[in-house]
């Protein structure tokens, strides 16, 4: 298995041995803030339990041989091997299929509405949705945020402007189940987002579902210049535990862990706003540019794919989505970029 010990990472030091360790697998490549996040639960779990508790962190390096990927990651947890995991939820939908609601279009309002999922009774529930698969959910986080659709030229201003496109996505069955609803077709890639612009240039793909970030990790500007429909989906990860593991603990740690968890997947999520918000001001610094739509527009895109949506998803647990009320604002985020994230 090949892995990397995240630097910087070593903690305070206790004169007791640890009586239990946690190694938190995380599944994804790209950390940006989330390696801070990472340190911000280490240390407050270490310090909190006095040194009883030991926290290792491994970013998992699935592009190498030997690499684990990120389904790999929840097994491994799942039977104890590991006892923390940290994957995208489009991968633990196949634990859960409600998880990949955050793939459907123009379902959330803003990053405010999803704040009122992650902090209320909504996103528990959705967490404790990994209990018969071995697995508590903890947190959840962006690792990536809102997303639009890159293309090279091609402007999406509503559902028959998707039509015939070959859409990168991140693999799920969901997404192809709306997006085949809309006459367009899904190219799975997983989060492989350093290969869209070689298949757009061999013809495998044309279009690429990306958050801004990922715009630019990518270097996606070297063949698309148009950032279709800002805030049309979006791009969340989550951490989760193993059961058995975190059941064994005393009530004291349990706590400890889960508020450590939370307060970091609520530092990451801040962050990573902004951080779209410096990738998308770069971008358009190079000529991408963004296609922003109307309300009415948005409106008649999510509406055209809501059979799909709903088939999938169930249409009980979509309308209990769209009722969630706003949540706080994200700590540090200015207004702006929380609430107006669909338009310019």
């Amino acid at each position: 298995m090949v892995s990397v010990l995240l630097a910087g990472l070593a903690g305070p030091a206790f004169a007791a041995k640890p009586k239990h360790d946690i190694t938190w697998l995380l599944g994804h490549e790209n950390l940006d803030y989330f390696e801070e996040a990472a340190e911000n639960f280490k240390t407050a779990v270490e310090a909190g339990s006095n040194g009883e508790i030991r926290v290792r962190i491994v970013a998992e390096v699935r592009d190498q041989p030997g690499g684990l990927s990120a389904p790999e990651i929840a097994g491994k947890v799942a039977s104890g091997e590991f006892e923390m995991g940290h994957s995208f939820c489009d991968v633990m939908g196949s634990l859960d299929p409600r998880l990949h609601v955050f793939e459907a279009p123009y379902l959330f309002r803003d990053y405010r509405h999803l704040e009122g999922i992650f902090e209320g009774p909504l996103g528990a529930e959705l967490l404790q949705g990994l209990k018969p698969h071995g697995l508590v959910g903890l947190s959840f986080t962006y690792s990536g945020g809102a997303s639009g659709v890159a293309t090279a030229s091609r402007e999406l201003k509503g559902p028959e402007d998707l039509k015939g496109l070959k859409v990168a996505v991140y693999g799920t069955a969901f997404n192809e189940e709306w997006l085949g609803s809309l006459g367009a077709s899904a190219v799975p890639i997983g989060h492989k987002v350093r290969e869209i612009v070689p298949g757009t240039k061999d013809g495998a793909m044309d279009a690429a579902v990306v958050t801004w970030r990922n715009f630019q990790v990518g270097t996606l500007q070297r063949g698309l210049q148009r950032f279709n429909l800002p805030g049309s989906t979006y791009l969340v990860s989550m951490t989760y535990v193993n059961e058995k593991f975190l059941a064994g603990l005393p009530e004291k740690h349990r706590s400890l862990i889960i508020a450590a968890s939370r307060e970091a997947g609520r530092v990451e999520r801040a962050k990573t706003i902004q951080l779209n918000e410096d990738a998308k001001r770069a971008m358009l610094a190079e000529g991408v540019r963004p296609v922003y739509i109307g309300e009415d527009a948005q409106r008649r895109l999510a509406e055209a794919a809501r059979t799909a949506v709903e088939r999938y998803l169930g249409r009980a647990f979509v309308e209990k989505v769209r009722s969630v009320p706003n949540g706080p604002e994200p700590k540090g985020v200015p207004e702006a970029l929380t609430s107006e994230v669909r338009a310019p």
